[in-house]
């Protein structure tokens, strides 16, 4: 039984690995071709678009396993259908749970490797790219805008004008305000930088004390400023949240919360993160029914168009129910498992 277990597993694995490679190659070239159109921004130049496209290829992969192990397994079990290997064994006493059990194996194997590579290589990789780009297309500032980046954490409010891609933060205002939501306090730093004890250093700031009646002002060279704020938080608002680990997600949903701001948007990005790897095992299952039921006499062409449809229709789906649970205030888990629930039944 270890020689079929080993054979069939094999099998799968071959094929997936075929998939997601063809499949990467498509939409990096897409991505590629789609960068081209900003290399014309600051010194962004083709060189740097392909950089980019190559190292958003773990984000790719990780978007591209659900899919690919649905295709991977409808090619590797159909081949073995259509040359009657599969029938062969059944004919030898091999069950259905034999067969069963190496495609769980694989399908679990899979969703380890998707949880590993979207909680650490993808979004380490994510960053990475942004970085790079933002800094070639707009120098030394990787956010810069007429009001700049507006964050609230308890009764202060933060502008922040310049976001580095170091980390360090330029041209930073901080409003402290009382209970009659007036300023109290008013801090003015040229540069902002987090240092090693998780905390924010303040260079070249003025800082003014605003009385009833009267305004002090002092000049300081550096302070430190003690914000739940981290450079792995203000991350977020230059990448996408679903490029995101669930850690930094998290931590991110619970900083708005704290503050009084929804987080209906970060708390379902969560939820999906989570769900994801779930995705890959279940379209790995979902393959078995079309191999073993009515399309296991068809061509490998007709299985190629059944796995590509019911791929994209999962994918629409969960893209539907994640801006309908925004629209219409929907629970986030609800509306981040709903789809993944409903292909596992």
């Amino acid at each position: 039984m270890k020689i079929i277990d080993r054979y069939l597993g094999v099998t799968i694995a071959r094929s997936t690995l075929f998939v997601l490679l063809v499949l990467l190659a498509l939409f990096t070239f897409f991505t590629f071709a789609d960068e081209l159109n900003k290399t014309s921004r600051g010194s962004y130049t083709a060189l740097g678009a392909l950089e980019y496209s190559i190292v958003t290829m773990p984000r790719m992969v990780y978007q591209l396993f659900p899919v690919s192990a649905l295709l991977g397994v409808l090619l590797g079990l159909g081949g073995l259908a259509n040359h009657s290997e599969l029938t062969a064994m059944r004919s030898a006493g091999v069950s259905f749970r034999d067969i069963l059990r190496p495609i769980m194996i694989f399908g679990l194997l899979l969703m380890i490797v998707a949880a590993l590579l979207g909680e650490l290589l993808a979004p380490k990789a994510e960053r990475y790219a942004e970085a790079k780009r933002s800094l070639a297309m707009y120098g030394e500032n990787a956010f810069q805008a007429d009001s700049g980046l507006w964050i609230r954490d308890g009764m202060k409010f933060i502008n922040i004008q310049e976001l580095k891609p170091d980390g360090r933060l330029g041209m930073v205002n901080i409003f402290e305000l009382n209970a009659e939501h007036h300023i109290i306090h008013a801090i003015k730093a040229e540069q902002a930088v987090f240092s090693d004890d998780e905390q924010w250093t303040l260079q070249n700031m003025q800082s003014l004390n605003i009385g009833d009646d009267h305004i002090e002002i002092t000049q300081i060279a550096s302070e430190n400023w003690t914000s739940l704020l981290s450079p792995e938080l203000l991350n977020v608002v230059a990448v996408k949240p679903e490029t995101m680990s669930a850690w930094v997600l998290l931590q991110y949903a619970n900083y708005l919360t704290d503050n009084g701001i929804d987080a209906r948007k970060y708390i379902q990005a969560f939820w999906v993160k989570i769900v994801s790897p779930l995705n890959t095992a279940i379209m790995v299952l979902l393959a078995l029914p079309f191999i073993l039921g009515p399309l296991r006499s068809v061509s490998a062409g007709h299985r190629i168009l059944v796995g590509t449809i019911v791929g994209i229709g999962f994918h629409i789906l969960g893209q539907i129910f994640s801006y309908v649970g925004l629209v219409y205030n929907l629970n986030p888990i609800f509306a981040a498992t709903f789809p993944t629930v409903l292909f596992a039944g």
